[in-house]
């Protein structure tokens, strides 16, 4: 019989709990183990998620209320709204449950989930059916970070039988979900249909499963610590690899490194089909320095020998004017766009005074201090200014003459001995920088 004191060896000591509750027989059970182990010590407590999908979702809401009233255990329903439509209905439902959870959990509290091995089971297959690669097929994590808390399913290595087995002996009593037996839904129908099967022929099959998933783990954890070293080589800066570096590596090694350095980015998985895509289109040279793919929230662009990772950003009003008194405001926030600084300097800088920041509209000329006057067009290009760059560029106008370039140059510095106004360096700390260092941009 099930052991509650193995079961939950590996909690924290004395951390909160808190148990995803849905009435089912799989958490049912682990409600009453987790009562045993905790419930005396004030630590434990059931969420229950209703997501109004079903015509019974208010009886299975009072079932769960009842049996915590019963034993003792504080409960909380969330209630949450389900899309049904606009893709898989399973999907939106765990979404929206999952959103749930991690609003909910309290700094350091652990939430436990009762999937078992056969879920595992299901899982692997199903990945493995849908084309996964190592990090789909090493299935369901046993624990992970949620929110400010932690996920921990510790009946992950548990055959549902057993389950079964520990409810019967112990008298539970639970809710059936009719639904479980559709086989429309794919789960059900390997549930159901499939793994019953395998299981006539093959009755160690789990185990010989679990053996493979986790050599997978493990060889998805050996790829991680690769493409960490690929990465460090290759590093040109936050959010920055050097092209050359990355014609060193094996085309199955870039695909490694690019597929960890997107997905740290955007915090989630990169679709597959547009990291096969990057190499050909960004990491030839033969490419335009246009050319960019977009990952989710950040876009990946080549320019020059680097490969860029920035943040996808809404566009800036382009007609915006904005006064700036270099005296009395040496800080200038730029709506969705940084921000623009003036730091005074004992050499060359620009004087102190009123200017207006205005954006490139096309067609503007500059001269700058001890250059011949030419189109901001052809500044910018022999400056190497990235092209994401450019039109985000804020320029300091006097009247209707650039006064200042951050980052390239002054028109009229303030050099001449007698003029005894503080001078100013004019730094604009762009967007998509990730830090002061990276962001600097000085004139």
């Amino acid at each position: 019989m099930l052991s509650p004191e193995e079961i939950f060896a590996e909690l924290p000591p004395q951390s909160r709990v808190a148990v995803g509750f849905s009435g089912g027989m799989d958490s049912t059970v682990l409600l009453d183990l987790a009562e045993r182990a905790l419930g005396r010590a004030g630590r434990l407590r059931a969420l229950h998620v209703n997501h109004g999908l079903h015509a019974e979702a208010g009886r299975w809401e009072a079932f769960c209320r009842d049996f915590c009233a019963r034993n003792g255990i504080p409960i909380k329903v969330l209630r949450v709204d389900v899309p049904t439509s606009g893709g898989n209905l399973e999907n939106h439902a765990r979404a929206a449950r999952y959103g749930a959870f991690t609003s909910e959990l309290k700094p350091g509290e652990c939430l436990l989930l009762a999937h078992h091995l056969d879920d595992q089971m299901e899982t692997v297959l199903l990945r493995l059916l849908r084309g996964a690669g190592p990090r789909g097929l090493g299935g369901i994590p046993k624990r992970r970070k949620l929110g400010e808390g932690t996920l921990i399913r510790p009946l992950l290595g548990i055959p549902r039988r057993e389950l079964a087995d520990y409810a019967k002996a112990r008298g539970l009593r639970w809710i059936d979900d009719d639904s479980n037996r559709d086989t429309g839904f794919d789960r059900n129908f390997c549930r159901h249909q499939i793994l019953p099967l395998i299981e006539r022929r093959w009755p160690g099959y789990r185990r010989n499963w679990e053996n493979s998933r986790q050599l997978i783990v493990e060889t998805e954890s050996l790829l991680d610590d690769l493409a960490g070293l690929d990465l460090a080589r290759c590093a040109a800066g936050a959010g920055k690899l050097r092209l050359h570096e990355l014609f060193r590596l094996s085309r199955a090694r870039q695909r490694n490194a690019l597929r960890k350095w997107i997905e740290s980015a955007i915090g989630g998985p990169a679709d597959a089909k547009k990291l096969r895509e990057l190499p050909g289109r960004l990491l030839n040279p033969e490419r335009a320095n246009a050319a960019e793919i977009q990952f989710g929230t950040h876009s990946a662009r080549k320019y020059r020998d680097c490969l860029h990772l920035l943040p996808v950003l809404p566009p800036i009003e382009r007609g915006l004017r904005l006064r700036w008194d270099l005296f009395r405001d040496p800080v200038l926030d730029l709506p969705g766009n940084g921000s623009l600084h003036a730091v005074q300097t004992a050499g060359e800088g620009l004087a102190t005074g009123v200017y207006e920041v205005r954006y490139r509209q096309g067609g503007e000329s500059c001269r700058l201090a001890r250059r011949p006057t030419k189109t901001l067009k052809k500044i910018l290009n022999e400056a190497k200014l990235e092209p994401w760059l450019r039109h985000r560029l804020p320029l300091l106008y006097q009247g209707d003459s650039i006064a200042a370039i951050p980052g390239i140059g002054i028109a009229n510095p303030a050099d001449n001995p007698a003029d005894i106004r503080p001078r100013h360096q004019i730094e604009w700390r762009d967007p998509f920088s990730t830090s002061a260092d990276t962001a600097t941009i000085s004139s």
